[in-house]
């Protein structure tokens, strides 16, 4: 079972606080491999955009700390046949039967070239419709993909809803500014909406209706209910008399 790492928003993306990845090189191939893993090792692979690629392996503690802390964003530094370089892990492969790491596939990253990564957004400051009770912030999207080299990544986006003054606001992609080095991956999302505030009001009014027409639907259930049983009852009766 091939575990690829999913987005995850609210990770650290930068670096993760654990010692440098330290990797050695792999001969062993196939099904060769189980050798190592009762070595406490665990197979692993690098590979880079250039499609060259190192078998390796890692320590099993090590590979155990990666599957519990590293996120689809989580930068890591790692060594491998004397240089050192920045790398994502990518997936795992799980024994399904056992739980067990089987393999790790790890990138390579070109710290000169862009790469294309999830940031999250924070939101800042006070929304002066929420705090006069007029609206309800929504929060319709949480994160947003980026192009970005390395060395421009940050870990979140702010965005600060202290301009939402009315019910109806609106903060959108296109309304934001992203950090200096950072362009959207699609131009499709500019019109999406990032927070927006919904009219307390309305919202009230709806889930009264909505209570109202469950109580109403309920009661009418309960009604055709009772008018079968009398049917039946009735029927019973009669039969009864003949």
């Amino acid at each position: 079972m091939f575990l690829e790492l999913q987005k995850t928003y609210n990770s650290a993306i930068l670096s993760l606080a654990m010692k440098k990845l330290k990797l050695q090189k792999r001969e062993l191939l196939g099904k060769k491999v189980k050798s190592l893993r009762k070595e406490g090792l665990i197979p692993a692979v690098v590979y880079n955009a250039k499609t060259e690629s190192f078998n390796t392996v890692l320590s099993k503690s090590d590979a155990q700390d990666l599957y519990r802390n590293a996120t689809s964003t989580t930068i890591l530094d790692a060594e491998f046949d004397g240089r050192d370089f920045k790398c994502l892990v990518k997936g795992f492969d799980i024994n399904s039967v056992t739980g067990e790491i089987n393999h790790v596939s790890i990138f390579e990253i070109d710290e000169k070239a862009p790469m294309v990564f999830t940031i999250p957004f924070k939101l800042v400051g006070i929304s002066p419709a929420v705090k006069n009770n007029l609206g309800i912030l929504v929060n319709a999207l949480d994160s947003i993909d980026v192009k970005c080299q390395l060395n421009k990544l940050q870990a979140e986006i702010e965005i600060d809803i202290s301009t939402l003054k009315e019910p109806g606001q609106t903060i959108t992609v296109e309304d934001i500014t992203l950090p200096e080095g950072m362009t959207l991956v699609n131009d499709d999302v500019l019109t999406t909406a990032i927070v927006t505030i919904a009219d307390a009001q309305k919202i009230e009014d709806a889930m009264v209706a909505d209570k109202e027409e469950a109580a109403a639907e309920a009661e009418s259930e309960e009604g055709g209910e009772t008018t079968e049983g009398e049917a039946v009852e009735g029927e019973s009766t009669e039969e009864s008399a003949e």
